[in-house]
């Protein structure tokens, strides 16, 4: 088993270095069997897979993150295993344990089981979850979101796949997956994968650009979970003008007082429609810090019908 030495740097999103680890190469049913009970797998996706499995000293369940080689280059896997230590900390973020392994097919790391899978497993479609557990999420993810900023961090991933839950009704949650945090500041290329979660300067960023990294790509994926954890429906599938559903509440959030909501967001208060546009605003400058959502808990988020 490899293990990482601990970093006492105190710089802001400082990451140990290369040379620091301690690398072993290793078959997965060799040495990581000496540690770990594999008791079945989680989860799988492009990059890698996700086993359970419980230490065979303690007896406590973990996660076991295999991470396939031909997706991911060391140094790549060293940042996310840095930056996943560093924040470990922290109540809000899912533990990352200073260890490794360095198989032939597959880089591992090993994490703090989320007892209750994702908040993706959780929401329904076309339904959601309940507000009171949504306000809980955004109390929790915020807090934990700022905690990333704070070290001068941007996530950059934020999507329900990667919220992970401690129980079912979301009282303890935890934000996990940092393989594509970067520094704030950072120059980041486009991405040829435009997802629901990522804000309009992102979508803009032409070949052979640069956009300069800022936590408000996160404030606005927080507002795009929120509104999905509500309805169980995506706001639109990229935030691009070509997307009429985006265009639509665009269009009405320069014209906020003067025509009414789009319907998609028409089952929404005043006051939950205020927090979206403070979140989603088209101009990255104008968004607020994540915590701008601990201001709006105590209204309610959804119209309540009375029949």
């Amino acid at each position: 088993m490899a293990r990482l030495e601990q970093n006492n740097q105190k710089g802001r999103g400082q990451m140990p270095p290369v040379s620091k680890m301690l690398i072993i190469h290793a078959q997965v049913t060799q040495e990581v069997s000496d540690h770990y009970n594999i008791i079945k797998r989680l989860g799988q996706g492009t990059f890698g897979k996700v086993l359970l499995a419980q230490d065979k000293k303690t007896g406590e369940p973990v996660a076991i993150k295999l991470v396939r080689k031909d997706r991911i280059a060391l140094k790549d896997f060293v940042k996310e295993l840095s930056i996943s230590i560093s924040l470990s900390g922290y109540h809000g973020i899912i533990a990352t344990y200073p260890m490794f392994y360095n198989t032939m097919d597959y880089y591992i790391m090993t994490q703090e089981l989320a007892t209750a899978g994702t908040l993706h497993h959780l929401i329904k479609a076309k339904v959601g979850i309940p507000e009171d557990a949504v306000k809980r999420c955004a109390a929790q993810l915020s807090t934990a979101l700022d905690y990333v900023h704070g070290r001068g961090l941007v996530h950059m991933d934020l999507k329900p796949d990667n919220v992970f839950l401690m129980d079912r009704d979301c009282y303890n949650i935890k934000l996990g997956d940092f393989g594509l945090t970067r520094k704030a500041g950072s120059f980041v290329s486009s991405k040829s994968n435009i997802i629901p979660y990522m804000s309009p300067e992102m979508c803009d960023v032409k070949q052979n650009e640069f956009l300069i990294l800022s936590p408000s790509v996160d404030t606005w994926a927080l507002g795009v979970l929120l509104y999905i954890a509500l309805t169980g429906y995506m706001p639109w599938k990229k935030a691009v003008e070509m997307d009429t559903r985006y265009q639509v509440y665009m269009h009405w959030q320069k014209h906020v007082g003067l025509i009414p909501p789009p319907v998609f967001w028409q089952k929404f208060t005043r006051e939950a429609l205020d927090m979206f546009n403070n979140l989603l605003s088209r101009n990255c400058s104008a968004r607020p810090s994540v915590l701008c959502v601990l201001n709006y808990l105590h209204y309610p988020w959804k119209i309540q019908h009375h029949y």
